[in-house]
């Protein structure tokens, strides 16, 4: 399933007329993300929503990326992220979800943490900037819910290795260093996407530049480990980098 969205997405690269940059550049950057959470985990016929039954509520998470530009033709520029998405919450059910009885106090430990492979070529590169590529994300995370009571424990790996589609597109307002964008990586395959967006106010300052936004994350895979996970992320996020 996975190799036709690669294929997909290579077509859609072909196709694309490349503005190559004239001199190697490279971004570095740091984030910091508030998001909330929202969704549902199931399991046979128990579903456990994350507000409600886990008690998630708002979490500080970061993100550091760093990308570079280079003019060889035909070959694209890279970017890679790291978010680290790992977040515990105490909260109350009595269900049976994974084979395990659960009564009163549970806690839960989330762990969304990915990694992006970003590849794009700049289609357009003036006061109106448009990159097109492919984003390769990989999950290295798990769903633990533990009793109580007794310790039984419900343990299901995350680790899932999905290419999207990606798109980014910047307007800045020319000497002012003021720039409006939004960014979107996405697929959609059987009952299972995966949609990661940003829309941001970016302020350069020289060099340095500072980043404001919402950003939202919303995962929804079937069977993993048995189990369907259908997860939101969202909120206002900041980042600081420099440009070189």
């Amino acid at each position: 399933m996975n190799k036709y969205k690669v294929l997909l997405a290579a077509g859609a690269l072909s196709m694309a007329a490349p503005a190559y940059s004239d001199v190697v550049g490279a971004t570095v950057e740091a984030s910091y993300w508030q998001g909330n959470y929202s969704g549902t985990f199931v399991s046979g016929s128990t579903e456990l929503d994350m507000e409600d039954d886990l008690n998630f509520d708002d979490s500080g998470i970061l993100e550091l990326a760093v990308s570079v530009e280079h003019p060889v033709p035909v070959l694209p520029n890279v970017r890679i992220e790291h978010v680290q998405i790992d977040d515990t919450a105490n909260g109350t059910f009595t269900a049976t979800f994974d084979g395990v009885a659960f009564t009163g106090d549970v806690k839960t430990d989330l762990d969304l943490t990915h990694s992006d492979l970003i590849l794009y070529y700049e289609i357009l590169d003036n006061y109106v900037m448009v990159d097109v590529g492919l984003n390769v994300k990989v999950f290295d995370g798990s769903l633990v819910i533990e009793n109580q009571a007794d310790g039984s424990t419900s343990s299901t790996e995350i680790d899932e290795l999905i290419p999207m589609l990606y798109a980014a597109a910047d307007v800045e307002l020319p000497f002012t260093g003021l720039s409006a964008g939004a960014e979107l990586s996405v697929i959609n395959y059987s009952d299972n996407s995966l949609m990661d967006g940003k829309i941001r106010l970016r302020q350069g300052f020289g060099l340095a530049f500072a980043e404001l936004g919402y950003r939202q994350l919303s995962l929804e895979v079937e069977d993993v480990e048995d189990i369907n996970v259908d997860a939101d992320i969202s909120g206002a996020y900041l980042s600081l980098g420099l440009d070189f």
